[in-house]
């Protein structure tokens, strides 16, 4: 009984780790989304975006977005594109971006030249240290190769 409550705490940690900002759909021929929301990334909880873009030709992707160091100190926020064929497989890493907080606010830009042929991408946002980054806007495009 004890190592099923260690196990259902463990997974509860991991669903915790990690919290959907929000899913946005492209729906072809739209290529590119512009988001305008303001999301809070802590040093607590990673926070990911989901795009889904179901094509049927290779795409190479374009990432950009602004951080801002809303309060505290963040030692690193890391920006990671990541991308998966198919709902039941993991996601591979496409670029990682690390903004070490030395500045107030920055622009992040992922830029994959390499075509692949992912439906899925993600972009997790981890945030270290003690502090409160705010994601103040960010742009996302694929070229259908």
């Amino acid at each position: 009984m004890k190592k099923f409550i260690l196990f259902i705490v463990a997974l509860f940690t991991v669903f915790v780790a990690q919290a959907q900002l929000a899913t946005v759909q492209l729906q072809l021929p739209q290529t590119y989304v512009a988001i305008e929301t303001d999301y809070t990334v802590t040093n607590t909880t990673a926070g990911y975006m989901l795009f889904k873009a179901e094509k049927h030709q290779p795409a190479t992707q374009d990432y950009v977005c602004h951080l801002d160091s809303t309060s505290g100190d963040h030692t690193n926020v890391a920006v990671v594109l990541s991308a998966r064929k198919f709902p039941e497989t993991s996601f591979t890493t496409i670029s990682t971006v690390n903004w070490k907080g030395t500045t107030s606010d920055t622009t992040i830009v992922i830029s994959n030249a390499t075509a692949n042929r992912y439906r899925d991408y993600k972009v997790t946002l981890t945030g270290t240290g003690t502090g409160v980054t705010t994601l103040a806007w960010q742009r996302f495009k694929l070229y259908l190769e």
